[in-house]
Formats: structure tokens, sequence, C-alpha cells
């Protein structure tokens, strides 16, 4: 089996958002002529996640994000939280910099991204490619969702991600009835 990989790397500097990439894989899809198969999109980071939506329509999205910042508070000690800061805020016991694998200067306060990359979005995705593109529903695209860009004022870096995209493609497939 040969699997081809194309991997999105890009600076983060915004705290919240959904970013439609399914123009990318279709084109990654393209360049490698798969006809059929899978294909694998993967977040290397645990607070961007993978999701499959409609991502076309702008109120949806900024709704999407309102919900997710409603419903799961905000570390009252995070950089995001500031005198207009108009979400609920908690106090959790997490500090990125008690990680000891982290070798990063951060001193932000993130849990809630943490979670809501759990809630809200997946660590990646597997979805199949027909005719040589993705086969998606009717309004079905594919985005990432990252939730803790960092602008990186302070002491907080700008996030430098990365998203993976694996084709596998197949040499034949059948339709059951």
């Amino acid at each position: 089996m040969n699997a081809f990989l194309k991997e999105l790397k890009f600076p983060s500097t915004k705290h919240t958002y959904i970013k439609d990439i399914t123009g990318v894989v279709n084109k990654s899809i393209k360049k490698v002529g798969a006809k059929q198969g899978f294909v694998i999109i993967n977040s290397k980071h645990t607070t961007l996640g993978v999701i499959v939506n409609e991502i076309a329509e702008p109120n949806l999205l900024q709704d999407m994000i309102e919900h997710t910042l409603k419903h799961i508070p905000e570390d009252r000690r995070s950089t995001k939280v500031h005198k207009n800061y108009v979400h609920p805020t908690v106090d959790y016991k997490h500090r990125c910099q008690d990680n000891p694998y982290c070798n990063e200067i951060d001193e932000d306060y993130n849990a809630a991204a943490h979670i809501r990359a759990l809630t809200f979005s997946h660590a990646s995705v597997t979805l199949p490619v027909r005719n040589g593109k993705l086969e998606l529903g009717k309004y079905q695209q594919v985005a990432i969702f990252e939730h803790d860009g960092r602008d990186g004022k302070g002491k907080n870096p700008i996030r430098q991600r990365t998203v993976q995209i694996w084709i596998y493609p197949a040499n034949d497939f059948s339709v059951l009835s």
C-alpha cells in the first residue's frame, strides 16, 4: 500500500477560529492521483482539532465559536481574559508550565482550550475519497478548529501548528447492494 503525506504548517495567532481546509485536501488528493481510497486528517496538537461540518456559512461558524466559549469557561488567569471579557471564567488547576515535557516559555492557563478541543473537535478524522475527491455530504466541509491560538504578546509564543493530510489510495472498490 502506498501512502502520501502533506503537512500544513502555519502560525496560529488568533485565539479561537474555524478554518476550511477542504480545498487543500482535495488539491492534495488530485496531486497524488488518488481516484478512491481514504484520507486521514490529523492535528499534531492538543488544543487544535479537526471538524467536519457546514463551514461556508459565517454566522454558523460564529455560533459554534460562541457556544464553545460560553459552555467551557476560560481560566480566570488566562491571557484571553480582560476587563471586557464577556464569557464565563473559573479557576482550573492546569498550568502549561507544569508539564514536565514542555520546553517552551509559556505562562498561560489554557485548561479550557484542552477541554474545548476534546469536546468540540477531533484529533483526527478519516474520510473516504471517491472520484478523485473527498466524498462529503452536500453541506459538509473539513476544517481546523483552533482553541488556543497565541498572538505572541508577553511570554507566550505564537503557536506554530502542523496538520497532516495522509492519503491512502485504493486500487478499486465495490458498492454492496
